[in-house]
């Protein structure tokens, strides 16, 4: 994998989440495309790449994001884990693959989002100025359950587009095992 190739790459799928995102948000849910680069690196790179891809990406992302330092980077490393562990038995370039695998990643972000959550709640009520208790901020599970529904009804055609430009990144091949008869 060519390392300019993949932090350009990383530095405007990060540049879209921040920047697009919202514009292209259904009744307040925005997709997560970091995601959907997870599932593209994942999908293609070598075992230990992927890995190392799919960690940083969730690492650059918790910098961006207001959650806890490390859980995107947690959840992403799972789901790149589960996904190099499955590359051998789907195919690449089919649409429900896509599907699934970005729900798959969807859910389980949420729910390391959620279980985090429950972990370590948001803070208590805090008093301003005027004697106003804020009440804590907390993202609710049926917003990032709709996230990863978003998000994987949008990966067939990001996915698509990605997948022909797979050839900038110098993804290596996989061995296949000779059988023999």
């Amino acid at each position: 994998m060519r390392l300019v190739s993949y932090f350009i790459f990383t530095y405007i799928v990060l540049g879209l989440q921040i920047g697009v995102a919202p514009f292209v948000a259904f009744h307040g849910v925005a997709p997560n495309l970091v995601l959907l680069a997870v599932v593209f690196v994942a999908l293609n790179a070598p075992k230990d790449a992927a890995l190392l891809g799919c960690f940083a990406l969730g690492v650059i992302q918790d910098l961006l994001t207001q959650q806890s330092p490390g859980l995107y980077a947690f959840s992403y490393g799972l789901l790149a884990m589960f996904i190099v562990a499955a590359q051998p038995v789907v195919d690449r370039d089919h649409p429900l693959t896509h599907v699934s695998l970005a729900l798959i990643g969807g859910l389980l972000t949420a729910f390391v989002l959620m279980i985090h959550s429950w972990i370590h709640p948001a803070g208590a009520r805090t008093a301003t100025e005027g004697n106003v208790a804020l009440p804590a901020i907390r993202i609710p599970i049926g917003l990032e359950f709709l996230r990863a529904l978003y998000t994987a009804a949008l990966a067939p055609f990001i996915l698509f587009v990605l997948q022909r430009t797979r050839k900038v990144f110098a993804f290596q091949p996989t061995r296949k095992k000779s059988r023999f008869y």
